[in-house]
């Protein structure tokens, strides 16, 4: 029996009907002329069941603790139920992009059964090129609530999946019995006293910490600031998403990369977001004067944490440039942004939001979120991030599960309350994805965001390579 930390819990206290929190990955595959290399839901089954079963994650459940005393436990299960959480559908009409849209944006908007196990898998047939793919194709969505896992993890639950096992025999794990409510209140009590500990040596340990912070911001004075309150995605969300992607070929990723020089594929992702995010709101009438701010998870997951799930991650701010008409410009702002938020994190402590989180009381944690929510609605107070961009490393080779060539992995993040848009930032060996996922009543037209980002990102491949003919020197 394994308790959730703090920052785990948090997302527990967050989930609601207008706020699932759980992560969507969406595998897209190329199953040949006439569907031949199609998968069956009885040959995932078998698929899943061999290359998943070492993972934690498909072997336990929560149980919570009466009137919130405590943080809760993931239990054991005696047997994987691969049956219950994998199933199958066939897309309406032609099978295309828009009709993929909507069963994505129904699923991700759906709340899951906290008292199961938290995942589900969710066979698609009958894709018919979508987003300029191949025209015969299937679908995997991998739908994983984000207290049991963060992006890292999920990206490693995907290679996993695409791998063959091992021959190797393993032993069988048996179930711990589940605690009865005497021994999670005694614990609770013992937990109590030492998050008073805790408590006192994270803030002994935030004084320090956030001087070096200031001394990191005066290295970067020369920027310019960022809006500090809300914008447009900052409020209260509502039932219902929206959800889109665009593809972008590596090759010419990495031709930005080179034309501009010193900047990241990370940074280069972050400025489409930017150019597509700004003539978005241009449109709208709701683009503020500074730039906006991303959120941008860092991992801080080491190697022997691959398998063990949960949330090891601290959130950087990465100012936009959004008040930056020119991309190339606004792109090397970006990658400025991106250093200093990186050496602000590294400054104050890149375990902070965690220690933080597992210093407090579950009821003050979860009153805290309810209340921060709330008061940012009465009132202008300070908003860190505008937005979510995070990047979650995809395959570099190419990958198949079963005979079905893997083409590009999607990511929907969850929306809550002050954060109705997320971005996912992932790869395959020949394209890039960039997709999102927003409160549906924020942005009703996806198709129309989809477009600002293509545009953003077109217009940037094309000022780069401009850029880089007017450049001296050897290429």
């Amino acid at each position: 029996m394994e308790q959730l930390s703090g920052l785990d819990a948090a997302f527990v206290h967050q989930d609601s009907r207008r706020t699932p929190m759980h992560i969507c990955a969406v595998l897209v595959y190329d199953v040949g002329e006439n569907g031949r290399h199609a998968l069956t839901l009885d040959s995932l089954k078998k698929l899943v069941s061999q290359r998943l079963a070492p993972f934690p994650l498909f072997h336990r459940k929560l149980r919570r603790v009466a009137m919130g005393m405590d943080t809760p436990y993931w239990i054991d299960i005696a047997e994987p139920d691969w049956n219950r959480h994998i199933s199958e559908s066939s897309l309406p009409g032609d099978g295309d992009w828009e009709a993929l849209q909507s069963y994505l944006a129904q699923l991700h908007g759906s709340r899951m059964d906290l008292t199961q196990p938290l995942w589900e898998m969710h066979l698609v047939h009958d894709l018919s090129g979508i987003l300029g793919l191949p025209p015969h194709g299937q679908a995997l969505a991998l739908k994983i609530h984000h207290a049991a896992i963060d992006g890292i993890s999920m990206a490693g639950i995907i290679n996993a999946l695409h791998q063959t096992p091992d021959d190797s025999p393993r032993g069988k794990k048996n179930p711990v019995e589940a605690p009865g409510q005497f021994e999670l209140w005694t614990r609770a009590q013992i937990n109590s006293v030492s998050r008073q500990f805790k408590l006192a040596e994270t803030m002994s340990n935030l004084v320090p910490g956030f001087l070096r912070a200031r001394k990191t911001r005066q290295k970067f004075s020369d920027l310019p600031p960022i809006h500090g309150s809300r914008a447009y995605f900052n409020v209260r969300v509502r039932q219902g998403r929206s959800t889109g992607a665009v593809l972008m070929p590596r090759s010419e990723i990495l031709a930005i990369k080179r034309a501009v020089r010193r900047v990241t594929l990370n940074d280069i992702a972050m400025a489409c977001v930017a150019g597509g995010l700004r003539e978005y709101l241009i449109l709208h009438k709701k683009l503020p004067t500074k730039s906006l701010a991303a959120g941008v998870p860092i991992n801080l997951r080491g190697p022997a944490d691959d398998q063990s799930g949960g949330n090891k991650i601290a959130t950087m701010a990465v100012g936009l440039a959004t008040h930056v008409a020119d991309p190339v410009e606004r792109l090397r702002l970006v990658h400025r942004y991106a250093v200093a938020g990186k050496k602000q994190i590294d400054a104050l402590g890149s375990g902070t939001v965690m220690d933080i989180s597992d210093s407090l009381t579950p009821a003050i944690l979860a009153e805290g979120i309810r209340t921060m929510a709330w008061a940012s609605q009465l009132a202008e107070i300070p908003v860190p991030f505008h937005t979510m961009i995070s990047n979650v490393p995809g395959p570099q080779e190419v990958m198949q599960l079963g005979d079905a060539e893997l083409l590009v992995p999607l990511g929907l993040g969850p929306v809550r309350d002050n954060m109705g848009l997320f971005h996912i930032v992932s790869s395959a060996a020949q394209r890039m994805s960039l997709s999102f996922s927003a409160c549906a009543t924020l942005l009703p037209d996806a198709a129309l965001y989809e477009e600002c980002l293509a545009r953003s990102f077109a217009e940037l491949a094309r000022e780069a390579a401009r850029t880089d003919a007017l450049s001296p020197g050897p290429r």
